[in-house]
């Protein structure tokens, strides 16, 4: 019960960060503040970004980078490892808040809990800059062409594209959510 609670709480942080994220970016890469995706996410955004605003006072101010969202980015994030780590302490035995090393299992499948929300994440940011155009010849895009498509080109020739649009970054993470589940049994077996 208290896993599903984790993954929900996970989900919606995540969520909530991956906006807070694109906030800060879109301007960087010259989007219209018109742009209905740059309004979408400072409108959801904008409720826990005023209060931070107003706290750093004048030094969250707009210019060339805003560190009003990304204060709340880093704040979220404090918020959510303290409640996910309440939560899994509530969930954990004793023994591991004793002595840690008991559950190696756990410590290696959080490392490739991480690496694969990092390479997810990768994805996501490929799929965003792809939609709002970015021009393939910036590095950022370069890096990230690099490292996912290894994955994504074995995916497209096998799913063709349906009306224009390219599924294999949501294939592909499925299939990386998939990986991960298998993996960690496995690691959960072994030790």
């Amino acid at each position: 019960m208290i896993a599903i609670l984790i993954r929900v709480l996970e989900a919606l942080f995540g969520l909530f960060s991956l906006a807070l994220l694109l906030r800060v970016l879109l301007p960087w890469f010259k989007v219209a503040p018109q742009n209905p995706f740059l309004r979408f996410f400072t409108t959801i955004t904008e409720p826990l970004v005023l209060p931070v605003r107003r706290w750093l006072g004048g030094g969250g101010g707009r210019g060339y980078l805003d560190f009003a969202p990304v204060v709340t980015f880093l704040l979220l994030w404090l918020v959510e490892a303290v409640v996910v780590r309440a939560l899994l302490a509530i969930a954990s035995p004793p023994l591991w808040v004793l002595h840690p090393a008991a559950d190696p299992a756990r410590w290696i499948n959080g490392v490739l809990g991480w690496l694969f929300q990092l390479y997810s994440l990768a994805l996501l940011v490929r799929v965003v800059l792809d939609w709002i155009r970015i021009p393939r010849a910036q590095g950022l895009w370069r890096f990230l062409w690099r490292i996912t498509e290894p994955v994504l080109a074995p995916i497209r020739r096998f799913l063709p594209r349906w009306g224009g649009l390219d599924f294999s970054p949501v294939v592909a993470v499925l299939l990386l959510s998939l990986v991960q589940m298998v993996l960690q049994g496995l690691i959960q077996a072994l030790f």
